[in-house]
């Protein structure tokens, strides 16, 4: 009895217990209220102005348990912040808001705004989410105009196209433009980089057509800006040129004629519009062996068939293949027995201006003396060569004889007679055994001076001698040149002939014995300043018409250099350009 009385006590207090947990864990669950939660937790927007709007984003307002009911607010002390949007201002959760933002017209930077949701009921009454809009600037942005530009060029014309411009126009940030030609030689622009910031800018295009073959030409102007979007620019370029029609000067055809039965001749042709592939040259109607060098000169081969007629005249012409029409024909002449006289030149400069009293001359032709050269013999100056030929060259100038220094088949080389007067013209003939030249009238001028230069090109550097005089009074001469110029305040010897008439009166036929001068003054300057101590004779020993002039170097001004221009004045006759000296 007692046992189960036990058994019955201890079941009651089991379940006394049990309803006591029961009750306690209630009163915890009613102790713990809903709360609400939001996702994200921030929201960021970026704009990049002149974009599209930016796309919206969805916020999450959730409870952790029984539906609540919220509400929101919206601050900004931005613009108020009228850029944000919001699809819903309350509700009950679970619930998704739109969030919308309106970047227009708002200049860049970074704006701020809290979006704060607010429950009486949950543990947290209010839940605060931070916004940001970042609004950038565009990338700056560049334009060119117009897109393309052609160029029209005719070969053989005085000037280049025009040139042309386009039109680059900026927007948004400062940025730095450079532009690029690529490999196109042709196609000339300035390669400097330039700052642009808004302000439209003209940029200059120009052409160089110069030696280009007829055909069109095409490239592309590239403008680069490293900050834009996007980055480059280009400009289609097209040149397109013509041929002009071939021209061959008048005396452009080299020699202008050979003697009857020569064998094959090559002649050169200088004049204008000659194109490798294009231009062909013609004696007639036969075409001829054409070469094309440059397109100012050109090779070509007359065959002998050519050359068999006596006083025949060829009618050279050249031909383009896209030119209007040939050059107009130049003769060359086939000639009949006899000298034939091309031209008349001073022999140091080789100009054909004229001669004067006791000058040096070159004839140059064909026909005008035996197949290998003749010097004179130097112990005389003789009236022909070879001395005591049958067949032997002379010439006249004015019927009076010229003294001979050498005579050959193309060139003779001879002093001109002190007699003639100058102002006047003169008839020149070269014979060749019984055979005389046509006459040629030269022009006699007062002084027609020309430097003899070392490779007788009558340009580059001049035949000069440096002067050393040593303290005990020896002189001796070296030859001038880059590796051994003359220093400054030297003394240095010059050589030349067409002088003009001397004291005493010249005599052409006998070598110089004694003090021979100038009767024009003589004045020299180096490197365009004047020389001192200018004293001007023909050396003792020397054939006449040959002339010394010492000149000492200006001390100080002058700029050293191994190319510096050499003029001496007779009178008022100047020589010939293009004649340098070294000085150190």
């Amino acid at each position: 009895m007692n046992s189960r009385h036990r058994r019955v006590e201890w079941i009651w207090r089991i379940l006394t217990f049990a309803l006591l947990a029961a009750r306690s864990a209630d009163l915890v669950l009613a102790a713990a209220a809903p709360d609400i939660t939001l996702a994200p937790t921030t929201l960021g927007f970026k704009y990049t102005i002149g974009s599209a709007q930016p796309a919206s984003q969805t916020l999450q307002v959730k409870s952790t348990s029984t539906a609540l009911p919220f509400s929101v607010v919206v601050t900004s002390t931005q613009y108020e912040g009228q850029w944000l949007t919001l699809s819903a201002l309350s509700g009950t959760t679970t619930a998704s808001i739109i969030v919308y933002v309106n970047p227009w017209g708002m200049p860049a930077g970074s704006y701020q705004a809290t979006i704060e949701v607010d429950c009486a009921t949950a543990a947290t009454p209010a839940h605060m989410l931070q916004l940001t809009l970042d609004v950038s600037d565009p990338p700056p942005t560049f334009s060119v105009s117009p897109a393309n530009l052609t160029f029209v060029y005719q070969t053989g014309s005085a000037a280049p196209p025009v040139a042309q411009s386009v039109i680059l126009t900026a927007v948004g940030a400062a940025q730095t433009i450079s532009a690029s030609a690529g490999t196109a030689a042709w196609l000339e622009t300035p390669s400097a980089s330039f700052a642009m910031a808004g302000i439209p800018t003209a940029w200059s295009v120009s052409v160089n057509p110069i030696g280009l073959a007829p055909k069109s030409y095409t490239a592309t102007l590239t403008f680069t800006s490293p900050t834009a979007n996007p980055k480059t620019a280009t400009v289609g370029v097209t040149l397109n040129v013509s041929a002009g029609d071939p021209v061959i000067e008048a005396g452009g055809i080299w020699p202008p004629g050979v003697p009857v039965n020569s064998g094959p001749t090559t002649i050169t042709i200088i004049g204008q519009n000659f194109f490798v592939g294009t231009s062909q040259a013609y004696a007639g109607t036969t075409a001829l062996t054409t070469t094309v060098v440059s397109p100012t000169a050109m090779l070509a081969a007359i065959p002998a068939s050519l050359l068999t007629t006596p006083n025949a005249s060829l009618a050279i012409t050249v031909v383009t293949q896209t030119a209007a029409a040939p050059s107009p024909a130049q003769p060359f002449m086939v000639y009949g027995a006899g000298p034939q006289i091309f031209a008349v030149a001073d022999a140091a400069s080789y100009s054909t201006v004229g001669i004067s009293p006791g000058e040096i001359i070159t004839i140059f032709g064909v026909g005008l003396g035996p197949a290998q050269l003749a010097p004179f013999p130097g112990t005389s100056l003789p009236d022909s060569l070879p001395v005591g030929a049958a067949i032997a060259t002379s010439v006249t100038v004015d019927g009076g004889a010229a003294p001979l220094l050498y005579a050959s088949a193309s060139q003779v080389s001879c002093i001109v007679p002190y007699s003639v007067t100058s102002g006047t013209s003169v008839n020149i003939v070269v014979t060749y055994g019984t055979n005389a030249s046509a006459p040629v009238a030269v022009n006699v001028m007062d002084a027609d001076p020309g430097i003899f230069t070392l490779d007788s090109s009558g340009t580059g550097q001049a035949a000069i001698l440096n002067i050393a005089i040593a303290a005990d009074t020896t002189v001796s001469y070296s030859l001038n040149g880059a590796s051994n110029a003359a220093a400054k305040g030297s003394m240095v010897a010059i050589y030349l002939t067409g002088f003009g008439q001397t004291t005493p009166s010249g005599d052409e036929t006998q070598f110089i014995s004694g003090a021979v001068t100038p009767l024009a003054a003589v004045s020299v300057t180096i490197g365009g300043l004047p020389a001192t101590g200018v004293v001007a004779a023909a050396p003792v020993g020397s054939v006449p018409g040959f002339l010394q002039v010492n000149a000492t170097l200006p001390a100080a001004g002058i700029t050293a250099g191994s190319a510096v221009p050499l003029v001496v004045s007779i009178g008022t006759a100047t020589s010939q350009a293009r004649v340098t000296m070294a000085v150190k």
